[in-house]
């Protein structure tokens, strides 16, 4: 068989048949049935995550916050602007480097931690009611290790483009990822090595 015809027949199958577009997907269904629910106490779905990482530590810098999460600081600020708006977090400057802005959960924000635990664990026991717990710990550990080999592969990808400079972020967006185009335009332009 050809190059060229065995490129094709990797396109011939169903899609649920292809194994990164059933992770897309299911993740896709796991933000939605997310979403849903904590949507009837008026939170939006980006922010889940950035209080879920302050329930476990507030106080962080906004840049600690922007590492935790995955996305650039600008989108974090952005965040954060909507949140103060909508009474979740506060910003503060440090006390003892006024460079340093720190973040912190609201009284209304730790008023709905019980709930929004109950939807996690309601959440969670929807996503393996249909598995053994041997099924359980063994999806667990593949994808722990897909998402192991797949950010190393684009950490060293992104090295290459940018001459070790760039970074892939996750947006948490349907886009899942960003490579700044400009290091992508420096990466193919010849005179830029």
């Amino acid at each position: 068989m050809s190059d060229q015809m065995q490129e094709h027949s990797l396109f011939d199958g169903e899609l649920d048949d292809s194994l990164g577009f059933l992770i897309a997907d299911t993740g896709r269904a796991v933000k939605r049935a997310l979403y849903v629910r904590i949507a009837q106490h008026d939170i939006r779905g980006g922010h889940w995550y950035c209080l879920r990482s302050l329930f476990q530590q507030d106080g962080v810098t906004q840049r600690e916050l922007s590492q935790r999460l995955g996305i650039k600081e600008s989108s974090t600020v952005e965040m954060l602007r909507a949140m103060e708006a909508e009474d979740l977090v506060y910003r503060q400057r440090d006390a003892e480097d006024r460079r340093k802005v720190r973040v912190y959960l609201t009284e209304r924000a730790y008023s709905l931690q019980p709930v929004l635990t109950k939807i996690l664990v309601e959440l969670r026991e929807l996503m393996v009611s249909n598995m053994s717990k041997p099924e359980e710990t063994l999806l667990k550990l593949l994808l722990r290790q897909l998402r192991q080999t797949l950010e190393e592969d684009a950490g060293v990808r992104a090295a290459a483009l940018s001459g070790g400079t760039a970074s892939v972020i996750d947006t948490d967006s349907d886009s899942d990822t960003w490579l700044g185009s400009k290091t992508i335009r420096r990466a193919r332009t010849p005179s830029a090595k």
